[in-house]
């Protein structure tokens, strides 16, 4: 039998109705959580007893609304649920696997920032690095597989030579990538440190360059807060706004609901009141749009009471648009497996991919970009990866040249 999606949502509401469930439901319950890569934020919200003193003290100088509203998603009862010992070992298990990765983000973290502060006129941690070395509620039991910072792009030559000289290299990648990322991209290909295996994005802007709307480096300056171990990050407000522009011109949303999570994580620690907080970075950086789509389907997901006035206002694109989008993600957002009774249906996903890709770069680049991927694709079948080689036949001149 397979379990509704709402179920998965509601766990994060109330970690309780986990009692409710019978055991294969539960061990259903494991895979799809596993698969969304938010097993280990439920397992916290399960196991962990120590925030409630953290945010006592953080709200001092905050608000006393995002310290109750917290505590409204963590179980009401004061010990641990009584759950079956194979439940208990795969959350404790997760819950492990995300502490140790914590651990290495801020082992990381200072050593890319101890090394980039000289060549770099800033060190940024972004998204999920960004959540845990702030010890914010969307880093709790946040799990990911690189380090995403962002760079001023006109230090970005000595930050490259910089991280090369202390152990981080990129994988070899043929020359027409190489240029899509330099030319088109908001960040270069990966890369990875020779000894440790970590993985870092480097970013030097937030969406792709070519998109014509990405806001510049004089505005994304403003948002820079340091915590008290000197590591930059976003702000939380603009780390919202951050993570909202990530979803909704993504064109891949098999775990679109963890980035949910990330939204509605970040708007509890906020304050769903402050939401003028959030709409004034949101005009700063250009992005009301997508704060609108964030808002509502977190009022929507999660049954929040939020003004409708100030989503619809945010929502500041055609009736036609607006109806679309609401279409498409009233769907792709939840969470998906193959052991859910999804009812999204595979337009939906194929509508956000176009969707995504083309909002990501204008139609003549898109067009050029899909059949020199798909044309070198099918090359490479035929005569084998070894047809481009780093001597790459495309030229810098052959790229479409912007208007």
């Amino acid at each position: 039998m397979l379990l509704n999606q709402h179920l998965i949502v509601q766990l994060f509401l109330k970690p309780e109705t986990l009692l409710a469930l019978t055991e294969p439901e539960r061990s259903k319950v494991m895979v799809v959580l596993r698969k969304q890569k938010v097993l280990a934020k439920l397992a916290f919200l399960i196991f962990d007893k120590t925030l409630d003193k953290q945010f006592d003290e953080k709200t001092l100088e905050s608000d006393e609304h995002a310290l109750q509203a917290y505590k409204k998603t963590l179980p009401s009862n004061e010990k641990p649920l009584q759950l079956d010992e194979k439940t208990i070992r795969h959350l404790k298990n997760a819950l492990k696997v995300a502490e140790k990765q914590k651990e290495q983000v801020f082992l990381e973290a200072n050593e890319i920032s101890h090394i980039l502060k000289p060549v770099s006129e800033f060190v940024v941690f972004l998204k999920g690095a960004a959540y845990s070395l702030n010890h914010s509620l969307a880093g709790q039991g946040r799990i990911y597989s690189d380090i995403d910072i962002l760079v001023n792009k006109v230090q970005l030559s000595d930050c490259e030579q910089t991280l090369a000289l202390h152990g981080w290299f990129g994988e070899k990648i043929s020359n027409y990538d190489q240029r899509y990322y330099r030319k088109w991209a908001h960040e270069i290909a990966p890369l990875a440190h020779i000894q440790r295996g970590t993985i870092i994005d480097v970013h030097h802007n937030i969406i792709p360059i070519v998109s014509n709307d990405a806001p510049s480096v004089s505005i994304l300056k403003n948002h820079i807060v340091c915590n008290k171990n000197g590591i930059q990050t976003l702000s939380l407000q603009a780390q919202f706004v951050h993570s909202a522009v990530h979803l909704f011109r993504n064109e891949e949303y098999k775990t679109a609901f963890r980035d949910v999570l990330d939204l509605y994580f970040m708007l509890i620690e906020i304050g769903p009141n402050n939401l003028s907080d959030i709409t004034d970075v949101a005009e700063d950086l250009g992005f009301k749009y997508e704060i609108g789509l964030a808002l509502r389907a977190l009022q929507n997901i999660f049954e929040l009471s939020l003004p409708a006035q100030t989503i619809n206002l945010l929502l500041n694109k055609s009736t036609l648009r607006v109806a679309f989008d609401q279409f498409i993600f009233a769907k792709v957002l939840l969470p998906q497996h193959r052991l859910l009774d999804c009812n999204a249906t595979p337009m939906r996903y194929f509508l956000a991919t176009v969707r995504g890709h083309c909002i990501k770069m204008p139609l003549h680049l898109l067009t050029y970009h899909l059949l020199m991927k798909s044309g070198r694709g099918i090359i490479m079948k035929i005569f084998g990866a070894h047809i481009f080689s780093p001597k790459d036949i495309q030229s810098n001149d052959n790229l479409p040249q912007r208007k």
